[in-house]
């Protein structure tokens, strides 16, 4: 299956000193990007709570390699695959690219929880949101 696919510009603020994107922005657009792709699905995180009594998604893991510089006013394209589906999480890979070079790869691990008595724990992916997870699943 394909990937998600969406884009963003990079603005003046995302970019340090030296005219280069600074790395805290390639996890805030990971975060975007995995929020339009649930979003794209139909649950974003005020439906996971309204349907589902769910809290959210919160990371787990997360990481990035950066492997060429990009600069203010290049668009970046952004590529969202999921990697894993398990009982309560999932494994995703973004690959950020301008003009086809790439410029990054981030993963991040993101779990489905609810608050209990005792605090958050884990949940079960709800079954209506597989099928949306799945379309997006490579590997």
């Amino acid at each position: 299956m394909a990937p998600f696919a969406t884009s963003r510009g990079v603005d003046w603020g995302d970019c340090d000193p030296a005219g280069i994107v600074f790395y805290p922005a390639y996890f805030r657009w990971m975060d975007s990007a995995f929020h339009e792709l649930t979003a794209a699905l139909g649950f974003d995180q005020r439906r996971l709570e309204e349907a589902f009594g769910l809290q959210g998604t919160p990371l787990v893991d997360a990481g990035c390699a950066f492997k060429a510089p990009a600069s203010y006013g290049d668009r970046l394209d952004i590529e969202v695959a999921v990697t894993r589906i398990g009982t309560s999480g999932i494994s995703l890979c973004y690959r950020f690219r301008q003009d086809r070079r790439l410029v990054a790869e981030g993963r991040e691990a993101r779990v489905f929880v609810r608050m209990t008595e005792k605090g958050i724990e884990k949940a079960d992916i709800p079954a209506a949101l597989r099928p949306g997870l799945e379309a997006f699943h490579v590997g």
